[in-house]
C-alpha cells in the first residue's frame, strides 16, 4: 500500500458576505457573470512588512510623501491595518486602494496636498480647486484631516458604510455613504462605474474601479506568498491552458454554462420530487445528464435516457454516477455503496452488502470503462473490476470529510478532494494545489479534471470555481441559488 500525499496550501481567513447580485441570464447563448466574491469586510491577509514590500515593487520613482509619518511606507500600511481591525474591515486592500487614488502617495496632480493625511480623495468632488496645503485649513467639507490615524479611519468607516447596513443609524460615524448607497456594496467588485447590481455608482465613476483594487491587491499577495487559490486573479501557470468549457450545476437546478459549454436546458421550471445531486457529461460535450437524490435521471442535448431508480424504493439515497465510455450507459451509486448500472454499464461489484464506516459520496469509471473506484467519505477507496488501489484515506483522521474523486488521464492514480478544499494525491496524480484555508471561498465541493490530466479545477458551495495547473480559467457565476452539485466537462 502506497502512502497519501495531503498537502495544503495555508491562508490567512477571510470573511464573506453574502451579496445579492442580478439573476443570471437564462438564455442558451448568455453565460453567467464573473466574479471573486472579495468582500470589503474581514480582517486582512497581508501585514503592514508585505504592503510595503510590495509598494517598493510597483511605485517606481515616485517618493512617498507622507510628512506626518516620516514618509514611512511601513507606518501608513500599519495604520490601515490597525484601523481596519477596529471597524472590520479588510485594511490591507483599503491600503492597496490609497495607492490607486493618491498615485502611489505621490498626490501629484491631486486635489488632496500631502499634508492632508487624506489617502482615498475623501471630499474631492469635481470642480473644486486644489488644495495646495493644510496650513490654513478648507472650506468645508474639509479635505484636510488631523492625523494619519483620522484620515485612514475616515476612508474605513466610508468603507464600511457602502458595504455594512448596520451602521446606517449608527450615531458618532465620522462619515457614511450616501443613504440610498448604504449597505449596497458588501464587495469590492460592486465599486465603480455601473459595476454594482444595485444600481447605484458605488465611490467611483471609472469602470471596474473596484476589480481594479482587487487585481492590485492580488499582486501584493502572490509577491508575499499568501495568495494563489485564495484569490482567483492570481496569475494563470505559464502551461498551454487545457479545458475549452464546463457546466455547473447548482442545488436550484440551474446548469450554469462556461466557455464554450453550450446550453442545453436545466430544471428550473420543473418541480422535482428529490433534489439535485449530480451531473455527467457526454464524452464530446454534446449533452448531459443531470441526476436527482432517488436516482431519477433528467437527460439534456444528445443525453438519452437508459432508466433510472427514481421509481423505486431505495435502502440509501443516490450519491453520483458515471457514464460508460461509449455514452451508452451509465451507473448509478447509493450511499451505502450499492450499484445501479443501466444501459451498456456492467455491473463489477458493490459494497451494497458491507457494513461501512462513513457512507459512499461518489464514484470515477477506469480508463477502459471496465471497472470503477467507490469513494467514501472518510477517503476509504474500494475498488471493481479493473480499478486497482493506489491508495486511501481509510486509516487517516481527517479534519474535513471527502466530497469528491477523479482518476489521472493514465488511470494509474487519483485525487481526492476534502471539503475544506484540500487535496490528497495518490498513484501517479501530481499535486497542482489546493484550497486548503481559503475559507474566503466557501466549502469545496466537486473536483474536474483538465482533459489532458495536468491540472483539475475545484468548486466551491459559493460557485466559485478555481483553477490549478493547466486549468483554463473560464470563470463562475456571481451568484448562485444553491449549493454546487455538479462540475461536469464540455471540451
Amino acid at each position: 500500500m502506497s502512502f497519501p500525499r495531503p498537502r495544503r496550501r495555508t491562508a490567512a481567513v477571510l470573511a464573506l458576505f453574502v451579496a445579492l447580485v442580478p439573476a443570471l441570464a437564462r438564455t442558451s447563448t448568455a453565460h453567467a457573470a464573473v466574479t471573486t466574491h472579495t468582500p470589503v469586510m474581514g480582517p486582512p491577509l497581508l501585514s503592514a512588512t508585505d504592503l510595503a514590500r510590495w509598494y517598493s515593487r510597483h511605485h517606481g520613482s515616485i517618493a512617498p510623501r507622507l510628512p506626518a509619518l516620516n514618509n514611512s511606507v511601513t507606518l501608513l500600511a500599519q495604520v490601515f491595518i490597525d484601523e481596519g481591525r477596529r471597524d472590520g474591515v479588510r485594511g490591507d486592500i483599503a491600503f492597496v486602494q490609497s495607492q490607486l487614488e493618491t498615485g502611489w502617495l505621490g498626490f501629484y496632480g491631486s486635489q488632496i496636498p500631502p499634508d492632508a493625511n487624506n489617502y482615498a480623495g475623501i471630499y474631492a468632488f469635481d470642480g473644486r480647486s486644489a488644495l495646495p496645503n493644510c496650513a490654513h485649513g478648507d472650506s468645508p467639507p474639509s479635505r484636510c484631516f488631523p492625523s494619519p490615524n483620522y484620515g485612514a479611519r475616515v476612508q474605513i468607516q466610508l468603507l464600511r458604510s457602502y458595504a455594512d447596513p448596520s451602521v446606517k443609524n449608527v450615531s458618532g460615524r465620522l462619515i457614511a455613504a450616501p443613504s440610498d448607497r448604504a449597505g449596497m456594496a458588501p464587495l469590492w467588485e460592486y465599486f465603480g462605474g455601473t459595476n454594482c447590481p444595485c444600481g447605484k455608482l458605488i465611490w467611483a465613476s471609472a469602470p471596474n474601479y473596484g476589480l481594479r483594487i482587487i487585481q492590485m491587491y492580488d499582486e501584493a499577495l502572490v509577491e508575499s506568498g499568501k495568495g494563489g487559490a485564495c484569490v482567483p486573479y492570481s496569475p494563470a501557470t505559464t502551461a498551454t491552458p487545457s479545458g475549452n468549457g464546463y457546466w455547473l450545476v447548482t442545488q436550484d437546478s440551474v446548469v450554469h454554462p462556461f466557455g464554450t459549454a453550450p446550453f442545453f436546458g436545466d430544471m428550473r421550471s420543473v418541480h422535482l420530487s428529490a433534489p439535485l445531486i449530480g451531473a455527467e457529461s457526454l464524452s464530446n460535450g454534446a449533452g448531459y445528464w443531470l441526476l436527482g437524490r432517488d436516482g431519477g435521471i433528467f437527460t439534456f442535448g444528445a443525453a438519452r435516457f437508459y432508466g433510472s431508480t427514481g421509481g423505486m424504493r431505495l435502502t440509501m439515497p443516490v450519491n453520483g454516477m458515471e457514464r460508460t465510455n461509449d455514452n451508452r450507459g451509465y451507473w448509478l451509486v447509493a450511499s451505502d455503496g450499492g450499484i445501479f448500472s443501466f444501459g451498456a454499464a456492467k455491473f463489477y461489484g458493490s459494497t451494497g452488502g458491507i457494513r461501512l464506516n462513513k457512507p459512499v459520496v461518489g464514484m470515477e469509471r477506469t480508463q477502459s470503462g471496465r471497472g470503477y473506484w467507490l469513494v467514501a467519505s472518510d477517503g476509504g477507496i474500494f475498488a471493481f473490476g479493473d480499478a486497482k488501489f493506489h491508495g486511501s484515506l481509510g486509516a487517516f483522521h481527517l479534519s474535513s470529510p471527502i466530497v469528491g474523486m477523479q482518476r489521472t488521464a493514465s488511470g494509474n492514480g487519483y485525487w481526492l478532494l476534502a471539503s475544506d478544499g484540500g487535496i490528497f494525491s495518490f498513484g501517479d496524480a501530481k499535486f497542482y494545489g489546493s484550497l486548503g484555508g481559503c475559507t474566503n471561498l466557501g466549502h469545496a465541493a466537486r473536483l474536474l479534471v483538465t482533459p489532458d490530466g495536468k491540472g483539475y479545477w475545484i468548486a466551491n458551495s459559493d460557485g466559485s470555481i478555481i483553477p490549478f495547473g493547466d486549468a483554463r480559467r473560464l470563470g463562475f457565476p456571481a451568484t448562485v441559488g444553491g449549493p454546487t452539485i455538479g462540475l461536469i466537462l464540455s471540451n
